[in-house]
């Protein structure tokens, strides 16, 4: 295995997925119906970056990989105020329309359908979100990734000393976190070590009792 794939796949298992409705397509030829599927993939780090791509294949497992990869080549940095976006937004693409609203802590994620997908992967923790176009799933998907990718930062900043203090409050939420997850590692190792020293001594006194009852027969 070459160092570029190990790289790749590296990359890869970096990021979560989550393929919207599968698709087939069946395609009249001149020797009959040729059957296969597509699905959009939508793929992010939930800590800002994310990317939506199409794929296709002859099977299902076909056309979700090759949409996880072009969805990973597609990966875009979003600019986000800590746990939300800087900024309200109203983006259309195609038919599709969509309107995001910075929301404040502790609301979530409040969208439906493809929308709630993709904001949910770029880590965008609390915004309002809400169809105004098309209801179609992939191309909402895909509305909510332009927008996203439209999103500016640094003007917010600023003017607006509330959205600073999100950044820092992400920050501290972020390192409880952290702090917890190492807190509960320590006690899964710790209980781990007591059921196997627990393991251990019932195996020894299981053998004592063997080997008194193999002396016992021998005298």
């Amino acid at each position: 295995m070459s160092q570029d794939f190990r790289g790749r796949n590296k990359e890869r298992s970096e990021f979560d997925k989550k393929s919207l409705p599968i698709r087939r397509v069946a395609k009249v030829t001149k020797g009959g119906k040729r059957l296969r599927f597509s699905t959009v993939v939508v793929v992010g780090d939930k800590k800002g970056s994310v990317g939506v791509a199409l794929g296709r294949g002859a099977d299902v497992r076909s056309a979700i990989e090759q949409g996880e990869r072009l969805g990973t080549k597609a990966v875009k940095k979003i600019e986000l105020i800590g746990d939300t976006i800087p900024h309200e937004i109203n983006y259309k693409y195609g038919a599709a329309r969509v309107l995001l609203r910075p929301a404040r802590p502790g609301t979530g994620v409040i969208a439906g359908s493809s929308v709630r997908t993709v904001l949910e992967l770029a880590g965008v923790d609390n915004v309002y979100g809400k169809i105004l176009g098309s209801p179609e799933p992939n191309a909402n998907a895909y509305c909510t990734f332009k927008a996203l990718k439209a999103l500016r930062k640094d003007r917010v900043l600023r003017k607006m000393s509330k959205m600073r203090d999100r950044i820092t409050l992400k920050e501290e939420m972020d390192k409880e976190k952290q702090v917890k997850e190492e807190k509960r590692r320590k006690e899964q190792k710790a209980k781990r070590k007591d059921s196997k020293k627990s393991e251990n001594r019932g195996k020894s006194r299981t053998q004592n009792r063997v080997n008194k009852s193999k002396v016992s027969k021998e005298e």
